[in-house]
């Protein structure tokens, strides 16, 4: 009735909201930092994820401890403010960066990979959120977005050449930590709660949801899962350069006080 069609509405709002944000930050960037053209778009997109990202993250915490503790038919057929808004805001910004992103013509590395993924994303979420089920399961994926808080703070150094002191090895730290808890252990969590739930409980889940939802959720989350697990070597890689880097550093101010 009229909350799928607010659902719809919401999603629109949210979208030209975000439109409107992104493209003021676009216009601005120049002023702010030397971007090389054609990574203007990332660059704006890094800075509005400054706030768009906590906001998100709040919302699917919440929506995560509302609906996952209150047993299995929550956990698949029910909505909370919260989780209504994680999905809206979700899908409303992958909706604004494939459009922006193709308008303004991205060349950024996989940016094909990225189009894929946030389309996958806009369906499935999309599902969820018309037809008002999986709601927990799409919040806690969402969880895995408090990872991309540090890894935005780190693109945001790079963007915008800052000093390189403590806050940098501590986001490093934080970024492998929240990477490995939040991506590498939690999405094998979330398929055995959803397995977990429909062989237990099959009335209450696989027979209530759609074909749809109960194929695309799963491999969808499989597959951030196996990239997340890609990811999460180069990560570590990076950080343990970049610890080494710092101790050389320390040795050689230390040799210089020596002299």
């Amino acid at each position: 009735g009229d909350s799928k069609m607010g659902a719809e509405l919401d999603v629109a709002v949210a979208t030209i909201v975000l439109t409107i944000l992104y493209f003021l930050i676009y216009l601005i960037v120049p002023k702010l930092a030397t971007p090389k053209e054609d990574h203007r778009p990332t660059i704006a997109d890094n800075v509005l994820n400054v706030v768009y990202l906590p906001v998100l993250v709040f919302f699917a915490v919440r929506a995560v401890l509302e609906l996952g503790f209150s047993g299995v038919e929550a956990r698949w057929s029910a909505v909370g403010f919260d989780s209504h808004w994680f999905l809206v805001l979700y899908i409303a910004k992958n909706i604004m960066r494939t459009v922006s992103s193709i308008a303004l013509r991205e060349k950024k590395k996989d940016i094909l990979l990225i189009h894929i993924h946030h389309l996958i994303s806009i369906i499935c979420f999309g599902g969820g959120l018309k037809f008002g089920r999986l709601h927990f399961f799409g919040a806690l994926d969402g969880i895995s977005e408090i990872s991309v808080i540090f890894l935005n703070n780190q693109y945001l150094w790079k963007d915008f050449k800052l000093e390189d002191g403590w806050f940098v090895d501590f986001n490093a730290a934080m970024l492998l930590i929240t990477w490995f808890l939040t991506r590498v252990v939690l999405f094998p969590g979330w398929l055995v709660i959803f397995y977990s739930d429909v062989y237990y409980y099959p009335e209450l889940t696989y027979e209530k949801v759609g074909g749809f939802e109960f194929w695309t959720y799963p491999i969808t989350t499989l597959v951030i899962w196996l990239m997340s697990m890609k990811w999460f070597f180069t990560i570590k890689s990076r950080f343990f350069k970049h610890l080494e880097s710092r101790k050389v550093e320390t040795r050689t101010a230390n040799t210089k006080k020596v002299d």
